[in-house]
């Protein structure tokens, strides 16, 4: 990610309210990592899987924190059974930040599998999102999502494509 596309994500997560974050370390996030580590405006939960993260951050949820799972694209399979046996079942507020990797013009040959798989097992989990692909569109898009995850009471996913991740 650019500088300016980590600028946007680190102020719609603080206009958002969100105040804990885990992440699974991953090269399209990294430099995203470094700020959200070094920010004392978070607090800041690496994790060895997104399985822990999403539970990592349905325990912050009960312990009265604002959370955000930010994962790689395939991470988004590895998780979907704690989202849908955790964040589903019982109604726990979660924003998933992904990158959209095999979009539309996502270069790297070996991410197209992750454009089949993505949105299609959003859908089935019934987890609203929206794909995001202007940095200008970023900040604003994670305040809605968060709001309406609080609000819905139900994990709400936002999708990083094109200039957003380059």
């Amino acid at each position: 990610m650019q500088k300016e596309a980590v600028d946007a994500v680190i102020g719609g997560l603080t206009t958002a309210g969100v105040n804990f974050i885990s992440l699974l370390p991953d090269s399209d996030f990294s430099q995203l990592q470094r700020r959200v580590g070094n920010d004392p405006a978070f607090e800041y939960v690496p994790v060895s899987t997104e399985s822990i993260g999403v539970g990592v951050c349905a325990g912050a949820w009960f312990g009265g924190k604002l959370p955000a799972l930010l994962i790689p694209t395939s991470g988004l399979l590895v998780a979907s059974w704690p989202l849908a046996s955790i964040n589903m079942a019982w109604g726990v507020p979660l924003l998933l930040l992904i990158p959209y990797r095999g979009d539309i013009g996502d270069a790297f040959w070996m991410m197209g599998p992750y454009k089949q798989t993505t949105e299609p097992l959003l859908n089935v989990l019934h987890i609203p999102h929206t794909v995001i692909s202007k940095v200008e569109e970023i900040s604003g898009a994670i305040v809605d999502a968060f709001g309406s995850a609080i609000s819905w009471q139900r994990p709400v996913a936002v999708l990083l494509t094109g200039e957003t991740i380059k």
